[in-house]
């Protein structure tokens, strides 16, 4: 099986501290003042993120803009910079998770709205980094559902296996996660360690639903089974 792993929510909780990277990052290439608290992020990649705040700046087709592709690559950098006045925290019980799932030779990745160097910026100082190989990130497309076939050529590219979509697994905390896997013809882990709730998950009608990493036998049972 593949098993694609979310990042915010999943495998880290959000970054806390004061510093906005958003802001920073558009500030310096476009010379605007904008916030990240403009707009709801849960389950979206940066590339949309980075579209909607430039619109609410007044900015039309800001993807065209050829400092778009800078601005939205540049976050991961002024992320990293910034680490060490950040705390990032493990989600409690996912890396058990991660080491049963290589235990039982499954093949495991990322699918995430972040973009490559600041999904890196996150996992790597709390040591998730070194875990996944295999990734499809939020630099390449405004729709998240489209991230998954990149995700499962890269798998192959690596492995040499072929995977088909109903040997895939998309892990996620968010409503948004949920319809990923179902627009991309996928099978849906939702688990309630993120922002929204139980209940709002629970309404999406996931493929499997669990209020956390509590019970890692049971989520690898669903996928090894």
């Amino acid at each position: 099986m593949l098993v694609l792993f979310d990042i915010d929510g999943i495998l880290v909780e959000s970054p806390r501290g004061k510093f906005d990277y958003w802001k920073a990052s558009i500030k310096k290439h476009f010379g605007l003042d904008a916030s990240s608290k403009d707009v709801y992020m849960e389950g979206r990649t940066d590339r949309a993120i980075m579209k909607e705040l430039l619109e609410l700046k007044g900015i039309k087709n800001p993807e065209h803009d050829e400092r778009f592709s800078a601005a939205l690559m540049d976050l991961g950098y002024i992320l990293a910079s910034e680490m060490k006045n950040l705390t990032i925290d493990k989600i409690s019980g996912v890396e058990y998770l991660i080491n049963r799932l290589l235990e039982e030779k499954q093949v495991i990745g990322l699918l995430t709205g972040n973009t490559p160097n600041k999904a890196r910026a996150k996992l790597e100082g709390c040591g998730f980094w070194k875990y996944f190989k295999i990734g499809a990130f939020g630099h390449e497309t405004m729709v998240r559902s489209e991230l998954v076939p990149v995700a499962m050529k890269d798998a192959k590219d690596k492995t040499g296996i072929a995977f088909k979509k109903r040997d895939v697994f998309l892990i996620g905390d968010t409503v948004r996660d949920i319809r990923c896997a179902k627009e991309a013809g996928v099978k849906s882990i939702a688990v309630a360690t993120g922002k929204e709730s139980f209940e709002q998950l629970e309404k999406e009608k996931p493929d499997y639903l669990f209020k956390d990493f509590s019970d890692v036998e049971k989520i690898v049972a669903v996928i090894c089974k």
